[in-house]
Order: structure tokens, then C-alpha cells, then sequence
């Protein structure tokens, strides 16, 4: 019996042992594939933060290059101090090495402690280096993007200036153009209200009505008045509507003075009736010229013909001139160099003047060209008129039919 026991225990025992030699093997198995995958985590994380560190040279140079090209070209200098900041802190981080990943197996990976340990300092760096990357990046894209916010502010206002600059010169050249125009209309204006004084003399010396010389009155006062109005000079708005006003009045004078002409028009000389005329232009003074119609259909024949011939119109600076007017041109010239009212072809509607300045001087090709084919139309230029005829007007034709 007592062999047997012992067998049995020292059975028993080898057992025990076996079980035990396992469950060490198994522990010891376990812990090596926790201190493996530890170690995998170590490579990774450092692997990444390496990257990030390798990055940092190139997001530096760009940086840099940003800060150079932008220097008092942001909106916000803040952004580019804290650029530099960030470039400053990642050139410093640059240098600073990983943690050492030690081979498997090595003292360094004993325990999972010390893996552990390894890695959350790993992570921390890797972390630090991503980080570092991600704000140097994201402050380099803030001060470009603040650089592009001050070209376009830039932009803006020089787009802006170049608008007032050009607003400027439309308002210097509408403010001339309005000045011009001013200055012509108001020399017009005071010529019909001077001429309206005439007009009214001669009306009430011949009997017209005294309400058509109350409407002409009334108009040439208004006239006076809208001579003796002013204008902001430096608003072309204000200049053109006083023009208009004294442009307005002339019109209104003019047609006054035609309304108390009609009244005592009788087919004398000076005295024709409107409706009898016909329209061959306006004069330098802003008054509608005429002619007797059969008259003025011949002139304009003739004006298609020296248009083609010289590219431009045939103008008409006096035509027909009511006895108003001669009575006028006689104060002005003097008798020696106009006809006694009352005796002139203008007052006969068949007499034309024609601008001196567009080329109707002795010699001239416009006034020997109108001398010689006017003829042809009916309209001559008559002797005493001519060089050496006494009384030299080259500006001067009549018709003769």
C-alpha cells in the first residue's frame, strides 16, 4: 500500500506543477502581447509626430515668406505678431528630438508600466507637434487672409478715388459746358431785352394794343429780372437752371414782340405778316430768321449743294428784319453803313447775311463759291456789295428770283 501512496502524491504533485508551469507561461504570454501592442502605439505616435515635426521646415519657410510679403500690407497687424510667434515657437520645436523607441524585448519595455509611461509621453509630444503644425498653418492663412483683406480695402479705395477723381472731372466739364452755355444764353437774352424796347416804341408809335405791349412789357420785365438773378457758379445744376430761365424769358420776349408785330403788320416794309415767312434758321442772337417762303426754298436748294460741296451747313445769320430791328441796326451801325428803315431788302424778307466767320470773306473759297453758283438759285450777290462797290459787305446776298 504504501508504494502506491507515494506514487499517487508524487502524481499528484507533477500535475500541480504542470498546471502551475502553464498558468506562468499564459501570464507571461499575455503580458508580452500587452507590452507588444504598447510598443506599436510608442511607433505610431511617434511616426506621427515626426511627421508633423518633418512638416514644421516647410510651414516655417512659408510663414516666413508671408510675413515678409505682408509687412504693413493687414488689416490687423496683431495677426502678423502672432505669426511670428508661432514661427519663433515651431523653429524651437524643430529641434527638440522624439522620445527613443526601444527594441522589443530591452529593459526599456520590462513592464506595462514603463510601456505605458513611454507612450503617454510619445502621444504628448506627437500631440505637441500637431499642434505646433496645425497653429503655425492656421495663423499663416489669417494673415494672408487679412493681407487680402487690406488689398482689397486697397482696392476699394483706389477704385473709389479714381470714381470721385472721375466725378470730379464730369462735374468741371458739365460746370464749363453750363457756364458756356450760361454766358450765350444770357448775351441773347440781354439782346432781346434791348430789342423789345424797340419793338415796344415803334408798336405804340403806329397804334398796336396796348394789351400786346402789356404782354410784351410784362415779358421783358421778366426778363430784367431773370438777368439781374444769380447762380451758384460752381454747381452746373444751378447754372443750368438759370440758363434755362433766361433762356426761357428770351423765348417768351420773342414771342411777345412777334404777337405785338402781327398786330399792326400791313405788307409794307418791315411790317410782313408772320404766317407769310418761312423759317431758314436762327441767328447768333437766338431769334428764328426768315424769309419770304418762295425765298427760302431756293436758299436751302442752294445750301444742299454747298453742303456737299465744303461739309457743312449753309447758316443764316440775318434774314428777314422787321422795322423793330432796322430801327435798332441804324442806332447800332449808323446810317452810312445800314439802309434808312423802311427801305431795306431784309425788310422785304429777300436779303440774307451769312456767318463772316464761316468763310464768307473776299477771296475766301466759301464766298467765291456762293457767288457764283448762287446766281443760278436766284440768290446774287449784289454790286454794291462786291469789292470795290462802295459799300463791301461779302456776307451779304438778295434774292432776285
Amino acid at each position: 500500500m504504501r508504494p502506491l501512496f507515494v506514487f499517487l502524491v508524487a502524481a499528484a504533485v507533477a500535475l500541480v506543477g504542470s498546471i502551475v508551469f502553464a498558468l506562468v507561461q499564459a501570464g507571461n504570454g499575455r503580458e508580452a502581447e500587452q507590452l507588444a501592442d504598447a510598443r506599436a502605439d510608442v511607433v505610431q505616435a511617434v511616426d506621427e509626430g515626426r511627421a508633423a515635426q518633418e512638416s514644421l521646415t516647410e510651414q516655417i519657410a512659408t510663414a516666413e515668406q508671408a510675413l515678409a510679403s505682408t509687412e504693413g500690407k493687414v488689416l490687423d497687424d496683431a495677426v502678423r505678431a502672432e505669426l511670428a510667434a508661432h514661427v519663433a515657437a515651431a523653429k524651437e520645436l524643430g529641434t527638440v528630438e522624439p522620445p527613443a523607441v526601444p527594441e522589443a524585448g530591452t529593459p526599456g519595455l520590462a513592464e506595462t508600466a514603463d510601456a505605458d509611461a513611454l507612450e503617454a509621453k510619445a502621444t504628448e509630444w506627437a500631440m505637441t507637434m500637431r499642434t505646433t503644425s496645425s497653429s503655425l498653418v492656421s495663423a499663416t492663412q489669417e494673415v494672408l487672409a487679412s493681407n487680402e483683406g487690406w488689398q482689397k480695402a486697397r482696392q476699394d479705395a483706389q477704385a473709389k478715388a479714381q470714381a470721385e477723381a472721375e466725378a470730379k472731372q464730369r462735374t468741371a466739364a458739365e460746370l464749363k459746358e453750363a457756364t458756356a452755355r450760361l454766358t450765350a444764353v444770357s448775351a441773347q437774352l440781354k439782346i432781346s431785352v434791348r430789342d423789345a424796347r424797340y419793338t415796344l416804341d415803334w408798336t405804340r408809335s403806329v397804334g398796336a394794343p396796348a394789351d400786346v405791349r402789356a404782354a410784351l412789357t410784362a415779358q421783358r420785365t421778366e426778363g430784367q429780372a431773370a438777368l439781374g438773378t444769380g447762380a451758384n457758379m460752381k454747381d452746373p445744376a444751378s447754372v443750368t437752371k438759370l440758363t434755362q430761365r433766361r433762356e426761357k424769358a428770351r423765348a417768351a420776349i420773342e414771342a411777345a414782340a412777334w404777337d405785338a408785330r402781327a398786330t399792326v403788320a400791313d405788307g409794307s416794309n418791315g411790317r410782313l405778316a408772320l404766317d407769310t415767312l418761312c423759317k431758314v434758321g436762327v441767328g447768333p442772337e437766338g431769334q428764328d430768321q426768315y424769309l419770304r417762303c418762295d425765298a427760302a426754298r431756293a436758299w436751302k436748294k442752294l445750301g444742299v449743294a454747298f453742303e456737299a460741296k465744303f461739309g457743312k451747313p449753309l447758316r443764316v445769320e440775318y434774314g428777314y428784319r422787321p422795322y423793330d430791328w432796322q430801327l435798332q441796326a441804324l442806332d447800332e451801325f449808323g446810317s452810312g453803313q445800314v439802309a434808312a428803315p423802311g427801305t431795306s431788302n431784309h425788310g422785304w424778307a429777300l436779303a440774307i447775311d451769312v456767318p463772316v466767320d464761316d468763310g464768307f470773306r473776299f477771296g475766301h473759297p466759301e464766298y467765291e463759291w456762293l457767288a457764283a453758283h448762287g446766281p443760278a438759285s436766284g440768290w446774287e450777290h449784289p454790286e454794291w456789295a462786291r469789292a470795290g462797290g462802295g459799300r463791301e459787305e461779302p456776307w451779304h446776298f438778295e434774292y432776285v428770283g
